[in-house]
């Protein structure tokens, strides 16, 4: 999309490091995301399209439409497995670890895919199938362009759908790696752009592997999801009797591998959540603690008397800075309301911020708190680079 919309409006052809000003992730990674989203000049702008592999939430509004790119299940995880344990490095393990793994494997992509059978039902979308792309990559973009309401550029979508090629896609892979991230290119399994087939999981995964699956995807994604996976043969919501059988029963039998990378990963979403909620806690304690210190002081100095006829180890007393003893005189009642308003201010805005930081970095459940978070990997940030306005020769007619 960002080649298409690129070459429709004349401009240089994007590399892995400009294309996220084009076609940014939906969050706030300053290379990646949405602030690095570039707009144009009116006449030259494109729609804000950006992606994510978050889950559904109801906070997304309900005017957004929503585009839904679908992969056999198969597929997704073991392209998956690949990326945390070669590109990421964010997990140690087998592919069986990996598939029961609760944050990562086959638990995550059920709950991501029924959250989003729910967003799809609210929100206008289009549904693209990754093998359709690959398949006939040009009339799925032409159908996806049509879904946006953009006049589609024939010679811009040839340009795109060229200039998009697995094999192009590699070798700018190769020569310039992915912004925000550091792994070894020379590894092909640590590569984005790592078969670009479509099937390739039947070489990877064993059949009791594809297997179990197959039927838990067909006894825990919920109908409407199951409906759209029909053409991988997952609508049968009903497992076979194989599914006991020695290999599956194998895979099926540990919720989650008890392996000492896994221990650690609970123990570690153990803490950051005790955290979270000390955050929120000390938070709510300094918010509600701020107003009335300041009222103590603002009340001495408005009745202009002191609490009990002299002055207690209160409001400013906190700070150490309140004097105990006879009455004060206006004066330095009126210098304590002054010292008190920024500290009090401070304080609340403290208790906000630390309140904020422990919603953000928990985990908040509506049933309750799980005990259970991945500490987002803060990407690198690097300088966001503006491409030039140039048309591509490649767009030249023959």
């Amino acid at each position: 999309m960002a080649q298409y919309f690129l070459a429709s409006r004349e401009y240089s052809p994007i590399t892995t490091q400009s294309m996220f000003t084009f076609a940014p992730n939906f969050d706030l990674d300053p290379v990646r995301g949405i602030p690095a989203f570039v707009r144009r000049s009116e006449e030259a702008s494109f729609p804000l399209i950006p992606s994510t592999h978050l889950r559904f939430k109801t906070t997304l509004p309900s005017r957004l439409p929503v585009i839904f790119l679908i992969r056999d299940p198969r597929a997704v995880l073991t392209s998956d497995y690949h990326h945390v344990t070669r590109h990421k490095m964010s997990f140690r393990g087998n592919i069986d670890d990996f598939l029961v793994d609760e944050d990562r494997g086959l638990p995550h992509y059920i709950k991501y895919m029924n959250s989003w059978s729910t967003g799809l039902a609210r929100h206008d979308h289009h549904i693209i199938y990754y093998e359709d792309l690959l398949a006939h990559t040009a009339s799925e973009v032409e159908k996806l362009l049509n879904f946006l309401g953009e006049a589609v550029n024939t010679q811009a979508l040839q340009y795109a759908v060229e200039n998009s090629s697995f094999e192009k896609l590699k070798a700018l892979e190769l020569a310039q790696g992915i912004p925000g991230h550091v792994y070894d290119r020379s590894d092909a399994d640590a590569l984005r752009m790592r078969k670009g087939q479509s099937d390739s999981f039947r070489e990877e995964l064993t059949i009791d592997q594809q297997k179990f699956i197959e039927d838990s995807c067909k006894s825990q994604l919920n109908r409407r999801m199951l409906t759209k996976l029909d053409r991988y043969g997952f609508l049968d919501t009903h497992p076979s009797a194989a599914a006991g059988q020695s290999g599956s029963a194998t895979l099926a039998a540990p919720k989650e591998p008890a392996n000492d990378s896994t221990i650690k990963r609970r123990l570690t979403n153990l803490g950051v959540q005790l955290l979270s909620e000390a955050m929120v806690i000390i938070g709510l304690a300094a918010m509600l603690i701020a107003p009335p210190i300041l009222a103590i002081e603002a009340g001495e100095w408005l009745f202009r008397r002191e609490w009990d006829g002299h002055s207690l180890e209160d409001g400013l007393a906190l700070f150490g800075i309140d004097r105990v003893g006879p009455v004060e005189t206006p004066t330095e009642q009126v210098l304590d309301v002054l010292l008190a308003l920024p500290l009090t201010i401070t304080l609340f805005m403290y208790g906000l911020l630390t309140l904020l930081a422990g919603v953000h970095f928990g985990d908040w459940g509506l049933q309750g708190v799980k005990l259970k978070k991945n500490l987002a990997v803060r990407q690198s940030r690097t300088p966001r680079k503006v491409m030039p306005k140039k048309p591509p020769s490649d767009l030249e007619p023959a």
